[in-house]
């Protein structure tokens, strides 16, 4: 049988194209994982520690072998929010966020700490310091942690029932002169930073002033890192020490300006009660607190909405590179607002910039491959 020995130019065509269609299919960064994110229903908006927002289905890059936190939020639907893993470089992990469709039935929390300025987490999620109130919380059963520094985690769960207002003012227990841990407190100048501890997604500094507290450190020499969008990563080396609380004020310092010129900024979002559904320019972005990142230059319409409140509304300029505080105060209304019908889902225009330019140059190299032929 005939063989067909290909030319040296054929020879090296093909070998183009082998490495064109590889790079079409596989990333290729020896220094980063990935995690591959699928919603149910489709289009939810999902956050990778808080910050980086995009709609599913999409793919985050971030550090490998390291924690994080992923939180799912669309309208009509309850908030979810878990812990996960980063696996080793070039490593993609598929995860499937699904929500449950929210009650129309919500309760109310009312909070506060002995001492106060305690840190408060329901189920895996930080909403601010005691005294505090935390409407819209659907009925049922909600972990709740109170944290600070120098005192005990306290851990209980709460039962929300339907129109009814949960109080409750938990004494905090100190630690004993010999814990054979450390504590951390940080706050950064502007608020609403994404804390990394040796790579470990921590929580977010405080918008409104205190701190946020890490607690159970074991002593040692730790990297801390704060990244904000338009602002410079702060990082610091911080020694931990049995029984030690370290203070860390951080100043961020504005991203310098790039070959490109910055259109974005963010807005940082709070209301009173907290927990109130955020909107920006009719699009549903999640309960506050929420920093929303890379908001286009301009006018937006905000409005914060809340079961058993009046709508509050209002409009922000956002200049590019900086942020701005929204701050609502919802006033109680006579009957539960309606949800709002959210927007329809659309994909990042990114991803599917990324996708065309992939199929063009994969198509590009097939040509060639077929007029050397």
């Amino acid at each position: 049988m005939a063989r067909t020995i290909m030319n040296p130019r054929s020879l090296v065509l093909t070998a183009i194209l082998l490495i064109g269609l590889t790079a079409c299919i596989l990333p290729a960064a020896a220094d980063t994982a990935y995690f591959d994110i699928n919603s149910q229903p489709n289009g939810v908006w999902v956050c990778l520690d808080g910050w980086n927002c995009h709609d599913a289905p999409i793919t985050f890059a971030t550090d490998p072998n390291s924690y994080h936190t992923l939180s799912g939020y669309m309208d009509g639907y309850q908030f979810s929010s878990r812990t996960v893993y980063a696996n080793g470089p070039g490593v993609t992990t598929g995860i499937m966020v699904a929500l449950d469709r929210e009650t129309p039935q919500t309760g109310t929390l009312d909070l506060d700490s002995s001492p106060t300025g305690a840190d408060v987490w329901i189920d895996n999620r930080y909403y601010g310091e005691t005294p505090l109130i935390i409407g819209d919380l659907s009925t049922g059963t909600h972990a709740l942690t109170f944290r600070k520094a120098g005192f005990e985690d306290m851990k209980t769960d709460v039962v929300i029932t339907a129109g009814q207002v949960y109080r409750t003012n938990q004494g905090l227990v100190e630690y004993a002169p010999n814990p054979g841990v450390g504590y951390l407190q940080v706050d950064s100048n502007p608020g609403g930073a994404a804390i990394f501890l040796n790579n470990n997604y921590q929580g977010s500094t405080p918008t409104s002033g205190g701190a946020f507290d890490i607690n159970q450190l074991t002593p040692g020499t730790y990297t801390l890192r704060l990244t904000l969008p338009d602002y410079q990563p702060y990082t610091q080396i911080v020694t931990i020490q049995n029984g030690i609380i370290n203070d860390i004020h951080a100043t961020l310092s504005p991203s310098a300006p790039g070959p490109q010129p910055d259109t974005t900024g963010q807005i940082t979002v709070r209301s009173s009660p907290s927990g109130a559904s955020v909107f920006v320019d009719s699009a549903y972005r999640g309960i506050t607190p929420i920093s929303i990142p890379d908001v286009t230059q301009g006018s937006h319409a905000i409005v914060l909405k809340m079961n058993g409140y009046q709508d509050w509304q209002s409009s922000v300029n956002v200049a590019t590179g900086s942020g701005t505080d929204v701050s609502g105060v919802l006033a109680p209304g006579t009957q539960p607002n309606p949800t709002a019908p959210g927007p329809q889902p659309t994909k990042s225009p990114v991803g599917v910039l990324v996708i065309l330019t992939a199929v063009g140059i994969c198509g590009a190299a097939a040509t060639l491959f077929r007029k050397s032929g």
